[in-house]
């Protein structure tokens, strides 16, 4: 999933279609990660007029880090508008609060999703993508405030724990 401020990209899935099975879940690798910030993400910065004032952050998954993405991300965002595991500015380890994935996302879909007790894997899937193409723009930008306020609270400490 790719979030930005205001906007979640909804292919929640990477999924190959498959005439046999019907659609076949993925793994996400270093080439599907990088075709999708090439063909999605960087096309849908530039159309909403973003592309300049975003700074890259992301987790240090081995597909996110891999060397044709990170030269991409350069390429694309420069050093110093990248924070990334292997990057000029590192993603901070053991950072969980941070991310706004992390600190409220992941926990929201959890709650809502479950809700209708999928059965299975596809009833699973739907829900997800339903769940998150309900969320308003205003609460993801709610939430991108509070990940500032987050970060603001880091700098006193030079990054260090904060009580």
């Amino acid at each position: 999933m790719v979030w930005f401020h205001g906007f979640i990209y909804h292919r929640t899935f990477f999924e190959t279609q498959c005439p046999v099975n019907g659609w076949i879940t993925e793994m996400v690798n270093a080439q599907r990660y990088l075709t999708l910030l090439r063909e999605t993400v960087v096309p849908c910065l530039i159309q909403r007029g973003q592309i300049a004032n975003v700074t890259f952050m992301q987790d240090g998954a081995t597909s996110h880090t891999a060397n044709p993405v990170k030269a991409f991300l350069i390429q694309t965002f420069g050093e110093d508008r990248i924070v990334s595991r292997r990057c000029r500015y590192p993603w901070p380890p053991r950072s969980p609060d941070l991310a706004p994935a992390d600190f409220w996302l992941w926990g929201y879909l959890k709650s809502r999703v479950y809700l209708s007790g999928p059965s299975s894997l596809s009833e699973l899937k739907d829900a997800i993508r339903r769940e998150v193409s309900s969320i308003h723009p205003d609460v993801l930008h709610s939430t991108v405030a509070g990940f500032v306020t987050r970060l603001e609270c880091l700098l006193p400490c030079g990054g260090g724990h904060v009580m």
